[in-house]
């Protein structure tokens, strides 16, 4: 017999800052985390703008920064969870960036250590899909009777010199917006031109629902489904035909015993890429026909986080069920692209948020789906 599943607890940190509280204060104000690039003799380069997570110089750093930003979104779920040491963990973590010290350690095995987590450890590079996919697992093991309490999630950022350059070189990027960074990355709107690189780190605690209502455990949100995919297609373009997405998303739903109509809201993937976003808003026509959910795409405002952006989305998705507000997200140049009709949530947000499904779309044709509602 399947068992529910419950949040209680998550940490997080973005452009804004540190703590999920300063995730949520950034978006539900308006606020963008997107900013000018200030790196010495940058001025001429392509790509002008990045949502940087700002650290003091002067602390002595013995690790690198994927590691550091997990290591304070973990602690933070767990401290406000109040979730047992013994917990098991998914996620994942990005690799260290130039110049950074690294000699081979596992990431996952580091913090497990650190927080004494000493169940399940599972891990998942599945690109952009990658933390959305942990939390499946997670989801799944706590489900399925393996586990009681796991912490899944991710830290990852590409916010240096190759990973820009890299990126561009893709064609990836929106190039310029120097003088108005809060309007790089308009996802799903006319006029687009690429993702804005961002970094951070999100964790969500999960709990088998009976044993956190026992320890009188904060609920935030309960997990209902998820699923997994992959389009099997190119290494960076998305099908047109969106069909593995579709499927993707239509598997959560059934996995959460859930019919299209009954989905308020979708904190999508929405890169701001105009093939990326042209395939979503066909899966979501596709998935929910004429009656569209509310859509919100938080890269608009914290950037493109790479493995970490399904978990960022995630605590997000969690924060908007606990407070029942959805945030809009929207810039205000933002104009709609007949091309993707899909139903943006318009400044000022939504309130009577009961489900929110969460899609994230990796390179590789990963696909990963996560379903969120009100306990």
């Amino acid at each position: 017999m399947s068992r529910r599943v419950v949040i209680t607890g998550v940490g997080a940190v973005t452009g804004y800052g540190v703590g999920g509280k300063v995730f949520w204060e950034g978006v539900v104000g308006g606020r963008s985390a997107v900013r000018a690039v200030e790196w010495e003799g940058w001025e001429k380069a392509p790509i002008q703008v990045a949502a940087q997570i700002v650290e003091e110089k002067s602390e002595k750093r013995e690790d690198w920064r994927s590691l550091r930003w997990a290591r304070l979104a973990l602690h933070e779920a767990m401290r406000s969870s109040g979730v047992s040491r013994g917990a098991g963990i998914a996620g994942a973590i990005g690799w260290p960036g130039p110049g950074e010290k690294w000699e081979g350690q596992d990431s996952l095995e580091n913090l497990a250590r650190e927080e004494g987590l000493e169940g399940e450890r599972v891990e998942s590079l599945a690109a952009c899909a990658a933390s959305t996919q942990a939390i499946a697992e997670a989801f799944w093991m706590i489900r399925d009777s393996e586990v009681d309490e796991m912490v899944a999630g991710g830290a990852d950022g590409r916010a240096h010199p190759g990973g820009l350059l890299g990126y561009d070189r893709l064609g990836a990027l929106a190039r310029g917006f120097r003088e108005k960074p809060e309007e790089a990355c308009q996802p799903f709107g006319l006029g687009r031109s690429g993702f804005v690189v961002g970094e951070g780190a999100g964790f969500l605690v999960l709990e088998e629902r009976e044993k956190a209502l026992a320890r009188g455990a904060n609920i935030l949100a309960e997990v209902r489904g998820a699923a997994v995919g992959c389009d099997a297609w190119r290494v960076t373009d998305p099908r047109e035909d969106a069909v593995e997405a579709v499927a993707c998303v239509t598997g959560c739903l059934q996995d959460a015993g859930l019919a299209a109509g009954e989905v308020d809201a979708v904190v999508a993937h929405g890169t701001g890429t105009v093939a990326n976003d042209r395939a979503e808003a066909k899966m979501l026509k596709e998935v929910f026909g004429e009656r569209s959910p509310w859509v919100i795409a938080p890269k608009s405002r914290i950037g493109h986080l790479s493995m970490a952006s399904g978990a960022v989305e995630s605590v997000l998705a969690a924060q908007s069920i606990a407070e029942n507000f959805l945030p809009s997200t929207l810039g205000k140049d933002w104009r709609a692209d007949p091309e993707c009709p899909v139903r943006m949530v318009e400044v000022g947000g939504k309130k009577g948020v009961q489900a929110i499904l969460k899609p994230s779309f990796g390179f590789g044709g990963q696909n990963a789906c996560l379903l969120f509602i009100r306990r």
